[in-house]
């Protein structure tokens, strides 16, 4: 992270003492190695989304101009003068003196101006995010917004472009009609149990659930069910099933702002060479085929 970046967090901190206390330095992680983790987190994000080339590129440009306005505020912030004030506030307090209003006066002049320009740099940077959303794919912002920052993907998860989806339920639910019917009853409460268990991680606990039992045999029903179905009305009906199953999910699940998600993420300046270095892995790949 720059150093104006660093400055305007530390002036943005609550001066309360309810704030947060910083890591000791042995226990912050090593910047290459932070750098490396969240190179690795974009790339399991790019490779979600199955960007095509031309949206890579546009990506890459939106990003560069993001990434140009950020460096063009930092240019006319005066943090010189901001970290000299800071300094004197130090060998102020350090002494055990009062701070005097002058001095306050300049701190809080200056804290204006950086306000300021993060204001603006905020209004730049919706307005490159919301023209980046209109280059993105409706299935790729609904995978947006159910991407988490992860550096090793769960398994299981969907790949987008997938069917409405659906498919990792599918596929369960697939499982679960090759059961033997014996031993489907005598482990139903346990498997809709699973079941449970498994939404409410993949919402991250986020949904309350009032009657856990009748839930239960709402997703017992469910699978029993899908269980009843021909193998041809199953292929024609799983989808719609899994979309029952996870709707009152959804319905509780408030949607995630697309806008922001791709401001933080796709116009990090972190994603550039990422893109570059995959576009010319794709040109590579189209000049040797072979």
């Amino acid at each position: 992270m720059k150093k104006w970046f660093l400055l305007l967090v530390v002036l943005l901190l609550p001066l309360a003492s309810g704030c947060q206390s910083v890591q000791p330095a042995s226990a912050q992680v090593p910047v290459d190695t932070a750098n490396l983790n969240r190179e690795v987190q974009l790339l399991n994000l790019i490779n979600g989304l199955e960007l095509t080339p031309d949206q890579m590129r546009f990506i890459v440009e939106k990003a560069q101009e993001a990434q140009e306005k950020r460096e063009e505020l930092q240019a006319g912030a005066d943090i010189e003068e901001m970290t000299t004030v800071l300094e004197e506030f130090r060998t102020i307090l350090m002494a055990g003196e009062n701070v005097p209003p002058d001095l306050v006066q300049r701190f809080h002049d200056i804290k204006g101006q950086l306000y300021t320009a993060e204001d603006d740099y905020k209004v730049e940077l919706t307005r490159l995010a919301g023209e980046v959303e209109k280059a993105l794919e409706e299935h790729q912002l609904y995978a947006l917004e159910q991407y988490v920052p992860c550096t090793v993907p769960p398994e299981g998860e969907l790949r987008v472009g997938q069917a409405r989806g659906t498919g990792g339920g599918e596929a369960a639910l697939e499982r679960l009609r090759a059961l033997p019917a014996e031993q489907f009853k005598r482990h139903e409460d346990k498997i809709a149990r699973r079941i449970l268990e498994r939404i409410r991680k993949r919402l991250h606990g986020t949904v309350l659930i009032l009657d856990e039992q009748a839930e239960l045999e709402r997703i017992e029903g469910l699978i029993e069910e899908a269980r009843a179905l021909s193998d041809v009305e199953f292929e024609l009906q799983k989808g719609d099933l899994v979309e029952e199953l996870l709707a009152p999910y959804k319905a509780a699940h408030p949607q995630r702002n697309r806008t922001a998600l791709i401001a933080r993420h796709l116009l990090d300046p972190a994603i550039i060479p990422l893109l570059e270095e995959k576009l010319a892995l794709l040109v590579g790949e189209q000049q040797f085929p072979f």
